[in-house]
């Protein structure tokens, strides 16, 4: 019963926990610490320090995890602001080609849009347009 608690529950209750922490914490070395600072508990409380070799080869399982989570993640992101922006370009495909951001002003009066140049294949615009398609999409929620 040991064998498979060791070799099974625990590995897989890990990696639960890990993806769990990591999409709250958003730190992989604070997940495998938690991870880590669990298992000493359960260590010194149940097992005895023969355990003590398990609950890091556990707390490196829970690292890589949480970097796996982590890439995973950041590459979601990157994959849903290239939609926000190929939407909206598709979207202003129809209008004019005048970048909006050339036309728009801070409040000290200063053209905020120079970078945009007219041209609204540029990164100031795509950057612009997927920021004021966000805003808007947050509105509706």
């Amino acid at each position: 019963m040991d064998i498979i608690l060791f070799l099974f529950i625990f590995p897989i209750a890990t990696i639960i926990f890990s993806i769990a922490l990591q999409k709250i914490l958003c730190n992989p070395f604070l997940v495998s610490s938690i991870i880590l600072a669990i298992f000493l508990i359960v260590t010194f409380t149940v097992y005895g320090v023969n355990f003590l070799i398990a609950a890091f080869i556990y707390a490196v399982i829970s690292l890589l995890t949480a970097y796996i989570v982590s890439i995973l993640c950041k590459i979601a992101n990157r994959t849903i602001e290239i939609n926000f922006i190929n939407n909206d370009t598709r979207s202003r495909e129809g209008e004019n080609n005048s970048c909006q951001c050339s036309n728009s002003q801070n409040r000290s009066g200063n053209n905020s849009g120079t970078l945009c140049n007219g041209d609204p294949n540029t990164t100031a615009c795509r950057t612009c347009a997927c920021q004021r398609q966000f805003r808007n999409c947050l509105r509706r929620v």
